[in-house]
């Protein structure tokens, strides 16, 4: 894409219909996006990419089926996007990335099961992502983040259940 235009298109490949697109992020430091795949059964792989060619590929390891990759972010402030992940009973963790490499893994803390990673973002402009959650009552918090220690953690706003972010 450049802008709202087409300018190249390929088939990138097909690990099969147990793997699902869970996000994206410059793994490797390279300025390009890759991928991040996990499959069914819980293992996640990284597809680096150079526009629509695939340079390089791994399976990194298999957290589990309870584990769901939420979302990836410069979480270090190394320039390469890490992974971020929340289990069933509310427990979230991030894995710090060195292209296909878990180079760092933690747990960051449990809010319980009614609280759900929305996304990332950087909120308080450190260079660093944060986390953006949301409660099943529709309260909604940041966890300004330092790698995977927690800043400060706030609930910002409460639209109600209804409201989704």
């Amino acid at each position: 894409m450049n802008g709202t235009n087409v300018i190249g298109a390929a088939s990138i490949g097909n690990p099969g219909p147990s793997w699902h697109v869970e996000g994206t992020g410059d793994f490797n430091g390279d300025g390009f996006s890759d991928i991040l795949w996990q499959n069914d059964d819980g293992s996640v792989a990284i597809w680096e990419m150079n526009g629509a060619n695939t340079i390089g590929a791994a399976v990194l390891g298999n957290p589990g089926p309870s584990w769901h990759a939420k979302g990836t972010g410069d979480f270090s402030g190394d320039g390469r996007a890490d992974i971020l992940w929340q289990n069933d009973s509310g427990e979230a963790a991030i894995w710090e990335m060195n292209g296909t490499n878990v180079i760092g893994a933690a747990s960051i803390g449990n809010p319980g099961p009614d609280w759900h990673i929305m996304g990332t973002g950087d909120y308080n402009n450190d260079g660093k992502s944060d986390i953006l959650w949301q409660n099943s009552s529709g309260a909604v918090a940041i966890w300004e983040m330092n790698g995977t220690n927690i800043l400060a953690a706030a609930t910002i706003a409460n639209p109600g259940p209804t409201w989704h972010a």
